[in-house]
């Protein structure tokens, strides 16, 4: 078995130094989805395209285009290449062992071998055609000041000596109780796999973190009533010729996605297989509530990873195992930060 990390204490994304993106921050191409290379898919024994397996959504390629590469949606073979390069000599760095009394990179030690590839694009977000999200509405721009001066209330010390305090367990996001991590997912640096199954009328895509489970129903029924608010969201899928699209909606506005409370979001989801190891998954995020238009992200999802490549690889995401001292002692460590804090006043 690979060896990977498996709780849900928080690690340090895989970098990629903005000097690297910055190389060829002069050129400008258009941007490039990816397409079905003139590859049909296998059919289960009812007939839908196969789309099971075991895949990794990790990838380099950031959210959104930096902005010394504004204008530039893709890089070049010969761009890609020199990026890739440099990417791989840094993997290499991150896995000499450091020196005696350094605890240095042991955590590679857990991760996936690969950390994810670059795409080719500068971005995920293919829509706008900036690779950046839309701007806030009013109602967005008012929701995020509150959330932003909510979390600065809680930090106390200053830089490079930051904490945030918190009072009960109530204070931690949902993430950290284990209760949830936000959908869709986007490329975090462990626990990123991804097994697909499918029966007659259903597809069920179970994630590695969190073990969440999604079976996704295609005959036709309606969604829940929108009352029901789940932190998963309520999922009802069609096949529109090879592609599987997903109307995604009745998410909790307890759970956020990009800063932003995910209630009032209707997401529409589209997978195609594009080659024996890839399929592409575009998302679609519309929320009027929050942005002033929609805008579309896409990734691979890989099936190349030596590290996901079969069900057992996927391991048991045992999060309260590994936060329950966690828990114990944020507050505990809250509760002195906040004496000492008082008692310089």
């Amino acid at each position: 078995m690979s060896h990977r990390f498996f709780s849900s204490t928080r690690m340090p994304a895989a970098p990629m130094a903005i000097g690297v993106l910055l190389l060829f921050a002069n050129v400008t191409l258009a941007g490039q989805r990816p397409v079905a290379r003139n590859w049909t898919p296998s059919r289960t024994a009812w007939g839908d395209p196969d789309f099971q397996g075991v895949y990794t959504f990790s990838t380099l390629t950031p959210l959104e285009r930096p902005n010394a590469l504004t204008g530039k949606g893709s890089y070049t073979e010969a761009e890609l290449a020199q990026l890739e390069d440099q990417v791989s000599e840094q993997r290499n760095v991150e896995g000499e062992l450091p020196t005696p009394g350094d605890p240095g990179t042991y955590n590679n030690f857990w991760t996936s071998n690969e950390k994810g590839k670059l795409t080719g694009r500068t971005s995920l977000i293919v829509e706008p055609e900036d690779g950046r999200k839309p701007q806030l509405t009013p109602q967005g721009q008012k929701t995020r000041q509150a959330l932003v001066a909510e979390a600065a209330a809680r930090r106390v010390g200053v830089p490079p000596f930051v904490h945030t305090l918190y009072k009960t367990w109530q204070d931690h996001p949902a993430f950290t109780r284990c209760l949830s991590r936000p959908m869709p997912r986007i490329g975090q640096s462990y626990n990123h796999g991804i097994q697909v199954l499918q029966t007659p009328g259903q597809v069920v895509i179970h994630y590695e973190s969190m073990h969440d489970v999604r079976v996704i129903p295609l005959d036709g029924r309606p969604h829940l009533d929108p009352a029901i608010q789940q932190w998963n969201g309520d999922s009802r899928g069609r096949w529109e010729g090879n592609t599987l699209v997903v109307d995604w909606s009745n998410f909790t506005k307890k759970q956020e996605f990009e800063g932003a409370p995910q209630g009032t979001m209707h997401i529409v989801e589209r997978f195609t297989r594009i080659d024996a190891a890839t399929i592409n998954y575009e998302i679609t995020i519309n929320d009027p509530a929050t942005w002033t238009r929609p805008w579309t992200f896409s990734l691979p999802w890989r099936a190349d990873d030596p590290s996901y490549q079969n069900p057992e690889d996927l391991y048991e995401y045992a999060c309260h195992e590994g936060n329950y001292r966690m828990m114990e002692d944020s507050l505990s460590g809250s509760r002195a930060l906040q004496q000492g804090e008082t008692g310089k006043k």
